[in-house]
């Protein structure tokens, strides 16, 4: 079997076990139009594997790095098929992911935010109205950008205050209780949106003003724009992805500020967000100068109670 029936082979037993793998299939016959262009033949090597990894040559450590682990994955699982197909040692250009800096949004900058999206009604009232819920949904849940423009109208359980998120990064489904004030302002928006667009034609509950499926672009590109005209340029530039970051902090500083435990509760929080292992949940905390001064006070309490000589039998 040549390489591009070995990959096809590969995406299809892969794909028959639930995994989506589309960067993983688009870079796997990327792998193969390239050993067609240097002239391989024969089993995949550790050398084909490299060379390709690291073009194109101008992008970024952590892209080469990745796509490093998506071909050693095919080898490793092409060895069973082929003996002779070559398996680089593991993390031969680096770590495959290496966290940016991120932005922790203040309640101030939200409340900026949304003010300064006034001006999107200029072109169609409902561009504000669905740019400004969908960044409070955000801002309130944690949830994906993807999993909040995936919304349908019937995801939306109106008497029990729940969000039904489905097919989420992983393949499962989960359920996100939601405050009443987040159902008003929901309930808000799809009023708007049927006044505006009457005759809609999809189930989605975030729409263009056009009435079309609201995609990323639509989110983005209005972001970057108000992002830009309120000066925030300087690193660590804002990002949505980094209201998920927010939630998960603002929750973490909540719990300290009730004097519960996160240790204990810090399941819930990955459970909400989506999150298999408490792993995925840490990647999202940061140390905010706000939490950082809860943990000094935390520490000085407990030197003080250790120099207090109370001894234990």
């Amino acid at each position: 079997m040549n390489l591009s029936k070995a990959v096809d082979f590969y995406l299809e037993t892969r794909r028959s076990l639930g995994f989506a793998l589309r960067q993983v299939g688009v870079e796997l016959r990327s792998l193969v139009h390239y050993a067609q262009e240097v002239g391989h033949t024969g089993p995949l090597t550790s050398s084909l594997i490299m060379n390709w990894a690291q073009q194109p040559q101008q992008c970024a450590p952590s892209y080469h790095a990745l796509r490093f682990e998506i071909a050693r994955r095919f080898a490793q699982f092409w060895l069973s098929y082929q003996p002779r197909t070559e398996l680089p040692p593991s993390g031969r250009l680096g770590p495959l992911y290496a966290r940016r800096a991120v932005h922790i949004y203040t309640r101030e900058e939200v409340g900026a935010l949304m003010h300064a999206a006034s001006e999107l009604g200029s072109i169609h009232p409902l561009r504000r109205s669905t740019f400004c819920t969908v960044v409070g949904l955000l801002d309130c849940t944690g949830l994906r950008i993807s999993e909040a423009l995936g919304l349908n109208e019937q995801d939306i359980d109106w008497s029990a205050g729940v969000l039904t998120i489905r097919d989420t990064k992983g393949g499962h489904s989960r359920l996100v209780p939601v405050h009443a004030s987040t159902l008003d302002a929901l309930e808000r928006y799809r009023t708007l949106r049927k006044k505006a667009l009457p005759s809609g034609s999809t189930s989605r509950l975030f729409v263009s003003w056009r009435g079309c499926p609201l995609g990323y672009t639509g989110i983005q590109a209005p972001f970057r724009r108000l992002c830009c005209k309120l000066g925030w340029t300087r690193p660590p530039i804002p990002r949505l992805h980094d209201f998920r970051h927010t939630f998960a902090v603002r929750t973490l500083l909540g719990w300290y500020q009730k004097g519960q435990s996160p240790a204990s509760q810090l399941w819930t929080l990955s459970t909400y967000l989506g999150h298999r292992h408490l792993a995925d949940t840490y990647w999202y905390l940061t140390a905010v100068p706000e939490l950082m001064q809860l943990c000094h006070e935390r520490f000085a309490h407990a030197q003080s109670w250790a120099s207090g000589g109370t001894t234990h039998v």
